[in-house]
């Protein structure tokens, strides 16, 4: 049997991270607007608006600020800025002992699927494979669907 995260409710701690490539900052800006009117409070990392080629940040720091997001128990869920490519880079460096304590949901897709596939394989936990803060931008039945699931309702296919 899986591991859940708590549900989320109004007044949580989320962060958002760039563990893959890099995001203007508009981009996230709009995807704060969107979580605060959920009723969260939004903790941005360190490095999330870094760059690093194609990446938010050199390896080191986008480990840093994902790290801290996983250490973190006052953290409830961790949203992926983007994908892209840089995760699997990583991967292999993350410490989830403190996760293991208080699991908490890691949202996104593309790249950031190796950390779902490590969170399911390693530790038996639960994670959504939905959409990350760069497509948090505008409304839709996705975006409802994925603060629904957050928020303890049943996912609907």
């Amino acid at each position: 049997m899986m591991t859940s995260p708590d549900p989320l409710i109004a007044g949580d701690r989320i962060a958002i991270v760039a563990p893959a490539g890099k995001i203007p900052e508009e981009t996230v800006l709009k995807a704060v607007e969107v979580f605060r009117n959920w009723g969260l409070k939004v903790v941005l990392g360190k490095h999330l608006f870094s760059n690093a080629f194609q990446y938010a940040a050199n390896d080191d720091d986008r480990l840093f600020d994902l790290q801290r997001a996983l250490d973190d128990p006052s953290i409830k869920a961790v949203f992926c800025a983007r994908g892209g490519y840089g995760t699997i880079r990583i991967i292999d460096r993350l410490n989830f002992d403190r996760f293991r304590k208080a699991p908490k949901w890691i949202i996104g897709f593309s790249d950031i699927t190796v950390i779902h596939a490590h969170l399911h394989v390693h530790l038996g936990t639960e994670s959504i494979h939905g959409t990350m803060a760069a497509g948090m931008a505008g409304s839709g039945p996705g975006q409802e669907d994925l603060r629904s699931v957050l928020f303890g309702g049943p996912p609907e296919y």
